[in-house]
């Protein structure tokens, strides 16, 4: 039984239900730790992404189950729960289905860095999103 209501929402949509794409992109994420008397931040490496989740590698071995993911300079932020943790990788689960168009672009992203500093949002398909 999960303990916490956003585990529960990423585990009621545990089935695969969009198609996985290669990615190879930096992001940067955070989340509190000491209770919530402090915010980190670190990167993860995206492996692959979809509409409703990612799996992703880190440096960091202290990502708590709930994250957020914060696209260019904290223009759009993405929340995610953990739903496994194996060989060094992490599987998160988006609490909201993210636009196609902009997993796609991800996906296609040849630069790794492209979204760590500010973004254009009409770049990413992000136009009334972000």
């Amino acid at each position: 039984m999960p303990n916490n209501y956003l585990t529960k929402i990423a585990l009621d949509r545990a089935e695969r239900q969009w198609e996985r794409r290669k990615c190879a992109v930096l992001v940067n994420i955070f989340f509190t730790s000491k209770g919530v008397r402090e915010v980190s931040n670190a990167q993860l490496r995206l492996l692959n992404i979809s509409e409703g989740g990612l799996m992703a590698t880190s440096r960091r071995l202290d990502i708590p189950d709930h994250f957020y993911v914060s696209i260019g300079a904290a223009q759009y932020i993405i929340g995610c729960a953990i739903v496994n943790r194996e060989d060094g990788r992490i599987n998160a689960r988006f609490i909201k289905e993210q636009p196609t168009v902009f997993i796609d672009v991800l996906a296609s992203l040849t630069d790794p860095f492209a979204l760590l500093e500010e973004i254009r949002p009409v770049l990413y398909g992000l136009e009334g999103h972000a």
